[in-house]
């Protein structure tokens, strides 16, 4: 663990409207075209909340494909049986998947599988289809599996085995597509308001099957996804009724919940009333501010905003190790072609097998550190005490432990920003395990430990830093989409356990920053979609930290053009 810490120095200290509604002009920030930099388009608050969407009947209904295989995938006793019943009643061919350790024939259409495994899932899928049928239809249960009190985390893997099933069978799902199938209907339990109800604490693990499902919506068109999150407190009887007629519907709702008083949707509300809560107090100079991810990116940006403000502690968790100070032949090279050129000219005169790759990882090397040491010399200069720990947030020990120390050394931790993340963009299909599991953890273990480690009696806000990639899902990005699910949820549950904490889950937009490229700007541009300003950006995050907006919610949005996001298909994007 490498710790930098500077010289001590002197101490110093809406209105809710209807989603989509244009805000007044002097209440929203613009946004810059990503070409021309004119002010075109806001940036605008939403708050994520639960509507009630009464389904209303029509007479096209739609119906599960009667010579296709419709897998069920789990074993929820209520509701798998209810709908197995329902289904064979009506002669469709359901086959039950439940997990285990080998893939073999249970009989009466039941089959166990290890959902962990590629080779077991393609054993599966011989078993199934080898007689020349194809799978029409993917019920995911997993998620409704029993949850005890000790057992709220015990869902974490359910979104990387629904990832895993789907890259098994996406070639059986989309020629099912061509033949008028094509389903992927995906069941949690969280409380029938996707966690918005405020009512008790539930698994939030299972969440990231909502971003793996809506993002698998975007890379197939003609997929027919529906999310079902139910109350489990439900009549069962009811229950099932509710979720039958909510599958022969041609509602194109998304994403639905069931609760005993009926069904529900969420939408976006647009707050325009952003402002510092009163009822909240200012950080004073001995605060302490602990952040994973903020030595590079906007977690970085908004970082140095609260460390001018402030000038409190500041602990900084990264992967990066500490960028010693940079060679003095590429010190004062300041354009990048300039920089790729003599790192090109410097490598190659000692390997002449240097790739233009290995180059462009060296650059990118240089231009990271430089940008993480001003960040840092930023903060200090600001007067914040700023200390550097190069550790990987995924080894849940290491990271507790720095969390113990902070607390042995200070006696508090007044604040969090968790904006640490990584990115590895590639289609379902593209995607291996092991990428999967980086981008996930990357988010996910962090948040449960810091869920498990801070101090909530003396702890003033939890900021996670997600992405609209959660909200609406996206091309490329299963695994990115899902954690960030987890950790809307996460903010979800921690606002009922915390209820004197600031718990919010920031689901950002893309920013006009270094980490969107000169290709993506340019998708951008055609869609129509405008970055958000750094200065803005930096504006809504620190007035989220400091109170939120007119409505203190655990579920944001923040970004310019969300119609469009909402609507377009983006592949590689850090949305």
């Amino acid at each position: 663990m490498v710790r930098r810490q500077p010289s001590p120095r002197p101490e110093r200290r809406g209105l809710i409207k209807k989603s989509l509604t244009p805000p007044s002009p002097a209440k929203a920030e613009t946004a810059g075209s990503s070409e021309t930099g004119t002010a075109t388009d806001p940036v605008r608050r939403y708050v994520v909340k639960p509507v009630a969407a009464p389904l209303h009947k029509s007479a096209g209904g739609k119906y599960f494909p009667a010579d296709q295989l419709i897998l069920l995938l789990g074993d929820a006793p209520v509701l798998t049986a209810g709908l197995h019943a329902a289904m064979t009643d009506r002669e469709y061919r359901v086959r039950q998947i439940v997990p285990g350790k080998q893939t073999r024939p249970l009989g009466n259409n039941r089959f166990e599988a290890d959902f962990s495994s590629l080779d077991s899932l393609n054993a599966l899928r011989g078993l199934l289809t080898g007689s020349g049928k194809t799978v029409g239809a993917v019920l995911n249960l997993t998620g409704l599996a029993e949850v005890t009190e000790d057992s709220q985390d015990n869902h974490m893997d359910d979104a990387r085995q629904l990832y895993m099933v789907l890259k098994v069978f996406e070639k059986n799902l989309k020629e099912s597509i061509r033949n008028g199938g094509g389903w992927l209907i995906n069941f949690t339990a969280l409380d029938g308001h996707f966690g918005l109800r405020n009512v008790r604490s539930f698994p939030v693990g299972t969440a990231g099957t909502l971003g793996v499902a809506k993002s698998a919506a975007r890379e197939w068109p003609g997929l027919r996804v529906k999310c079902i999150d139910i109350d489990t407190e439900m009549d069962p009887h009811m229950l099932i009724a509710q979720v039958w007629e909510e599958l022969h519907s041609d509602d194109p709702l998304l994403e639905v919940g069931f609760t005993r008083k009926g069904r529900w949707r969420l939408d976006l509300a647009e707050d325009v009333g952003i402002t510092a809560n009163p009822s909240k107090p200012e950080l004073d100079s001995d605060a302490v501010l602990l952040v994973t991810g903020g030595a590079y990116g906007i977690t970085a940006e908004i970082t140095k905003a609260l460390a001018e403000r402030y000038r409190l502690r500041i602990v900084l968790a990264g992967r990066s190790s500490f960028p010693e100070a940079e060679p003095e032949a590429t010190r004062d090279l300041r354009d990048p072609n300039r920089l790729r050129r003599m790192l090109t000219s410097d490598l190659r005169a000692t390997n002449s097998q240097v790739t233009p790759v290995d180059v462009e990882r060296v650059v990118k090397r240089v231009l990271k550190d430089r940008r993480i040491r001003a960040n840092l010399t930023a903060m200090k200069d600001a007067g914040a005490r700023v200390e550097y720990h190069a550790l990987d947030v995924r080894d849940s020990e290491a990271f507790g432990e720095l969390i113990d120390e902070v607390y042995a050394r200070w006696g508090r931790i007044d604040g969090v920003l968790h904006g640490a993340g990584v990115i590895d963009d590639k289609l379902i299909r593209d995607k291996s395990p092991e990428s999967f599991d980086t981008v996930f953890t990357t988010k996910v273990i962090p948040a449960k430990v810091l869920a498990s480690k801070l101090r909530p009696d003396m702890l003033k806000f939890m900021v996670f830093f997600s992405s609209v990639a959660a909200r609406f899902g996206n091309v490329g990005q299963s695994d990115y989409s899902a954690a960030n699910e987890v950790m809307n949820k996460l903010a979800d549950r921690l606002s009922h356990e915390w209820p004197h904490v600031r718990v919010v889950s920031i689901n950002w937009g893309p920013w006009d920053s270094g980490m969107v490229s000169d290709e993506l700007r340019r998708l951008y541009a055609q869609k129509r979609i405008h970055l958000v300003p750094p200065h803005v950006g930096v504006r809504f995050g620190v007035e989220e930290v400091r109170g939120g907006g007119k409505v203190n919610a655990p579920e944001v949005v923040i970004t310019a053009s969300i119609k469009r996001i909402s609507e377009q298909r983006l592949g590689g994007s850090r949305l």
